[in-house]
């Protein structure tokens, strides 16, 4: 299926930091965290210690990905200079995000370096406390950070977008209301919230709840890992009755098509993680459609 996949990560090289600290990559595609614990990031002929665009793109070619959205995170490493320079290369195919971390001390300087010298006008902030921003600074006040809300000034004068991973409900950084704020705050800006919310199994009313709460003209969702957060495989009950719901409150038209390909793919293949959202039997074709190609031209101003 021609598509456009919303949810897409390279790096040149994996160097992830998170809430046990560094990531350290080997050559075989695991990885091995500070704490100790370990697994797979890079599936097996994606690359050993970093994903390029150019496996990126053999790949898109394949599964007929016309563009991918290049997001970002901690437990990847940051590469906003890799991104900017894989946008430059490939100006068709893809379209790149920035991240910041809030709390650096010369972030203006660096800030202006992304939006003025490497037009970003997308940036992608992982704020999971597993792999992002809440995992090494403190809870209780990141949120309240000023510099987020110079991002999302910035984006609201630029009609930019801001992806966002909450991370999952239960969690500290899963808190909706905060978003909220944000949201409409900014009218002019729009905001993408990752992987539908992160719900895991048995999040029903939390999902509605949640959903209701964020149903703003400037929100849209991307269905990446939906499968992966409640840990299952056909038939999806949970990932399944998450779609039909974000389908009655949000509409097909604010649903995007992502993978968070590569490393999802050891256990979902590409095909099959489509077809959770294409043989659920919730959306028509037309809705089809807008959901795996046409949404993402508007939540990321594609041209």
């Amino acid at each position: 299926m021609k598509c456009i996949d919303a949810h897409v990560h390279i790096y040149e090289h994996f160097h992830g930091y998170g809430f046990m600290g560094e990531f350290r990559i080997f050559p075989d595609g695991t990885m091995r965290m500070a704490g100790g614990e370990s697994g797979r990031v890079i599936p097996e002929g994606f690359g050993t210690t970093g994903v390029s665009a150019e496996r990126a793109l053999a790949f898109m070619d394949e599964m007929e990905i016309e563009r991918a959205v290049l997001l970002q995170g901690s437990a990847y490493g940051f590469q906003n200079e890799y991104i900017s320079e894989s946008v430059q290369r490939y100006p068709d195919r893809f379209t790149g995000a920035a991240t910041i971390d809030p709390c650096i001390r010369l972030f203006d300087r660096v800030f202006d370096r992304l939006t003025k010298e490497l037009n970003f006008n997308i940036f992608k902030m992982e704020i999971s406390e597993f792999g992002g921003f809440m995992g090494y600074h403190n809870p209780n006040t990141f949120l309240d950070e000023p510099n987020l809300q110079k991002i999302c000034a910035h984006l609201n004068r630029t009609n930019g977008t801001l992806a966002l991973d909450i991370g999952q409900p239960g969690t500290v950084s899963h808190r909706v209301e905060k978003y909220l704020a944000w949201v409409e705050r900014y009218p002019d800006m729009k905001f993408v919230f990752c992987h539908l919310l992160s719900m895991t199994p048995k999040n029903v009313e939390t999902l509605r709840r949640e959903m209701e709460l964020l149903n703003q003209p400037n929100v849209w969702y991307d269905l990446a890992s939906i499968a992966c957060n409640t840990s299952e495989h056909a038939p999806y009950r949970w990932a399944r009755e998450y779609l039909k719901i974000a389908g009655d409150i949000a509409g097909a038209e604010r649903l995007l098509w992502g993978s968070d390909m590569p490393t999802t793919l050891s256990d979902y293949p590409y095909l099959e993680a489509q077809e959770i959202i294409t043989k659920a039997g919730i959306f028509s074709d037309s809705e089809l459609k807008r959901i795996f190609r046409e949404n993402a031209k508007d939540a990321y101003s594609i041209k």
